[in-house]
């Protein structure tokens, strides 16, 4: 189906699991955008497409993984041909952390490392899945939110874009890196009627927790998108 003039462009949400991937397509969804859900489990994306659209949200699953270029860009291109023009990006896949009550994450056994133990190698995962994904995403929706003179990139960032924390300095190099990249990106667009915002959360991303809350972060994202008045703005800081 193609939008029509009347219908909000489709929101892409890339990193959409159960928190606040899931919580952005709720938000832009009850806007009257329709919503193309891409991560790469893809039973786990049509559970969160089908609750959608038991809330009368337009939501479609297309499955793929940000470090592959060309599934990435594929499922991006069939979304847009099956819904409309993608006019929002929100990109935010991130490490999956435990929830287990009172139990410090193992980062080490995660992938992340201290400044000290830092490689190449190290940092290479988590530039592919936080940055190259990130990079491949844009290119692909880009021309057409130019033709448009329409459109917003959304990043979704943690606290190591702006500060160093202990034992995770390989994210830090990534989501550093992606900031940078997005203002210039956001610089560069400026005149071309397509908004880049950038989101850092500082805190726990918790249900019912407040300034946290999924919701909450989703409606914050969602004002940001409709104002197109600044680059960045920081929660839990």
């Amino acid at each position: 189906m193609s939008a029509t003039p009347s219908t909000p462009p489709t929101v892409a949400v890339i990193g959409a699991g159960p928190g606040l991937g899931r919580a952005i397509a709720r938000r832009f969804g009850s806007a009257g955008h329709p919503v193309a859900l891409i991560a790469r489990n893809a039973d786990k994306l049509r559970g969160i497409a089908g609750a959608l659209a038991a809330e009368g949200i337009t939501a479609r699953a297309y499955p793929a993984d940000v470090t592959d270029a060309a599934g990435l860009t594929g499922a991006l291109n069939t979304a847009a041909g099956e819904l409309g023009r993608i006019g929002v990006l929100s990109y935010s896949p991130a490490p999956t952390f435990p929830n287990v009550a009172g139990q410090v994450p193992d980062l080490k056994a995660m992938g992340f490392t201290s400044a000290a133990e830092t490689t190449p190698e190290s940092v290479r995962p988590m530039f592919d899945m936080l940055v190259g994904g990130a990079l491949t995403a844009a290119a692909a929706v880009l021309p057409a939110m130019r033709e448009a003179r329409d459109g917003a990139l959304l990043f979704t960032t943690g606290t190591t874009a702006l500060a160093p924390i202990p034992g995770m300095s390989n994210s830090g190099i990534a989501l550093a890196g992606l900031r940078s990249w997005a203002r210039g990106l956001h610089d560069d667009l400026a005149g071309e009627g397509v908004w880049v915002g950038h989101l850092s959360i500082g805190l726990p991303i918790v249900p019912g927790s407040g300034d946290g809350d999924p919701d909450a972060l989703a409606d914050r994202w969602y004002q940001l998108a409709q104002a197109r008045d600044a680059f960045e703005t920081t929660v839990g800081f």
